[in-house]
């Protein structure tokens, strides 16, 4: 699908809760998208480019969303520590810390893996500073 020199594509808005085309607050686009574009685009042949976003009606339940999933990729990371610590205090010799080491963080990667089956994208909010000091370069330019 080519565009035309001048003319810009206008991309569908889709509600990554409620999956229906809508517009709303816009997802940032982190390393997890953009993996899964990535995918979609050289291995599936299948992207198709939609704008990610979190509608009004669903804002609510994002919020709740995301809360719990850093909350379980915390707890997740805690627990391959706290086994990686575990294996290191049990294990006799140096070559046995070693090993444990190696597997525990194995398993600290593979729970980190786990947290990401539920993931939550942030959406993409400016700050009250990055608002404050654009209405300020604009009052400034209308002087």
């Amino acid at each position: 699908m080519a565009i035309e020199k001048g003319k810009t594509e206008k991309r569908k808005s889709y509600c990554i809760l409620c999956a229906k085309e809508r517009d709303g607050i816009p997802v940032k686009e982190d390393n997890v998208i953009k993996a899964i574009r990535l995918i979609k685009r050289h291995v599936l042949k299948s992207e198709k480019r939609n704008r990610l976003v979190v509608c009004k009606e669903c804002y609510a339940d994002y919020k709740k969303y995301r809360k719990r999933y850093t909350r379980r990729q915390a707890i997740y990371v805690g627990l391959g520590i706290v086994f990686l610590i575990m294996l290191l205090a049990i294990s006799p010799t140096w070559q046995s810390k070693l090993s444990g080491a190696l597997i525990g963080i194995g398993m600290t990667l593979l729970l980190y893996l786990l947290s990401l089956l539920n993931h939550v994208p942030e959406i993409d909010i400016p700050s009250d500073g990055r608002r404050s000091a654009r209405a300020g370069e604009a009052s400034a330019s209308n002087k």
